[in-house]
């Protein structure tokens, strides 16, 4: 639930109760007021009827809504009568208030004695005209509050979205936002309870720029730092095994290999980094798959070659919107292995197809392929079947995948795994979303 609609169900909810509450009081305080009101008009009503009912006795034509009845004895003889059908006392001759129930309901009743005509006067009046009385003054009191509830909610609903329109604004600029700016939030006319909350993110911003400057130049430097050293180390152990006139020496060849993986793990360690969604800014343009595919197997042709294997392009190409060094990267990756973990002779098939309005780009090797318990392992980092060495005695560092799965949800695609049907290997499918990233 948004804070807005929040904010306005709890001040309506909270201005509905204490109405209805107020209401209730209000009834209270009007019942109490118009007893004391209705009493006192009985006790005048007394001083009335003696003096006008003074002479002889005689009886008044009854009314069914009388605002009141009354009647007056004296020497315990009824003198005067109201109410044809009450020829008994009313009341207690007491002078007192009390409430007694005849003709049908419940009435309030007031006795007085005059002791200069020795007359009792008893009075009564309906306790539901004082009930509707009550009603009728907390009902015009509270009808215009109820009826003004939809207008307040309508109010407090406009006035608490002025109040969030900073919060709102901060939202929008956050979304605006690119993965690498970290620029400070300026927000004129902010409010108190804002401030510290721009401030905390403006601090955040800065250890993040600084956290991801170190970075960077963390990478530069291991780039520079890790090459140099492994290339003069190979062109020594080159040198040294010419000088020694000894390059067919089993140590010697498990040296040269040895740096090879280490040159080839840390390239790879590099371009992990690099094309990590979170800080990879890629160039994205319209590309078509096929010349991509086509760039990409001519430049490892010369690999394919050397093992004697097929590569077969399949398919009519598509246009995509991604960044071509990262996809090529990924296409190299997903080739290479094929190339790799496929027999000499075998045969690579590289699919371009569309399937349900998405573009697929699909890499089948004739190799051992892949259990499928292992699918979701294999994109980890650094994790190879079989331990360091895989079982086809192919060196590798247990990154490709994992960067080619960085890759793929850099342009929102996923890499999806299964035997290929026709070689027997390892299939992979490259799926691109219908809609294509924009970047």
């Amino acid at each position: 639930m948004s804070i807005r609609r929040y904010l306005t169900l709890i001040l309506l909810s909270v201005i509905t109760l204490v109405t209805f509450a107020a209401a209730i009081q209000g009834y209270r305080s009007s019942m109490a007021k118009a007893t004391s009101v209705f009493d006192n008009e009985l006790r005048s009503l007394t001083l009335v009827l003696v003096d006008i009912t003074d002479l002889s006795t005689q009886s008044l034509t009854p009314q069914t809504d009388a605002a009141f009845i009354f009647q007056i004895w004296q020497h315990n003889k009824l003198l005067v009568n109201s109410h044809p059908k009450l020829n008994t006392a009313i009341s207690d001759f007491k002078n007192e208030f009390s409430e007694n129930n005849f003709l049908a309901q419940r009435w309030r009743t007031y006795g007085h004695f005059f002791e200069s005509s020795n007359k009792w006067v008893l009075v009564a009046q309906p306790v539901n005209r004082r009930f509707e009385l009550a009603e009728q003054m907390i009902l015009a009191a509270v009808t215009p509050l109820v009826l003004c509830i939809p207008l307040l909610a309508v109010i407090i609903f406009l006035l608490v979205s002025s109040g969030l329109r900073p919060l709102r604004l901060l939202s929008e600029k956050l979304r605006t936002k690119k993965a690498d700016d970290f620029s400070s939030i300026e927000q004129q006319n902010q409010n108190n309870e804002l401030s510290p909350v721009l401030e905390t993110l403006n601090q955040l911003f800065e250890r993040l720029d600084a956290a991801f400057s170190r970075e960077k130049r963390f990478a530069s430097d291991a780039a520079h730092e890790l090459r140099t050293p492994l290339s003069v180390l190979k062109i020594n152990a080159h040198n040294l095994a010419i000088e020694l006139n000894n390059t067919t020496d089993t140590n010697m060849q498990y040296l040269q290999q040895g740096i090879e993986r280490m040159s080839h793990v840390v390239e790879q360690i590099l371009l992990l980094n690099r094309t990590n969604p979170e800080q990879y800014q890629g160039q994205f343009e319209t590309l078509d798959t096929a010349v991509l595919c086509q760039t990409v197997i001519a430049s490892l042709f010369p690999q394919i070659e050397t093992k004697k294997q097929e590569i077969e392009l399949i398919g009519k190409g598509a246009n995509i919107r991604g960044d071509e060094f990262s996809l090529g990267i990924l296409l190299q990756n997903l080739i290479s292995n094929a190339s790799k973990y496929s027999p000499e002779g075998g045969l690579i098939r590289v699919t371009l197809k569309e399937v349900n309005s998405q573009v697929v780009i699909q890499v089948e090797d004739a190799g051992p392929g892949i259990d499928e318990s292992e699918y979701q392992r294999v994109f980890e980092r650094f994790y190879r079947i079989g331990g360091d060495r895989h079982t086809s005695n192919t060196s590798g560092c247990g990154l490709g995948l994992a960067i080619s799965k960085h890759i793929a949800a850099l342009h929102k695609a996923t890499l999806k795994l299964s035997r290929s049907k026709q070689l027997s290997g390892l299939s992979v499918e490259l799926i691109f979303p219908q809609g294509q990233p924009n970047a």
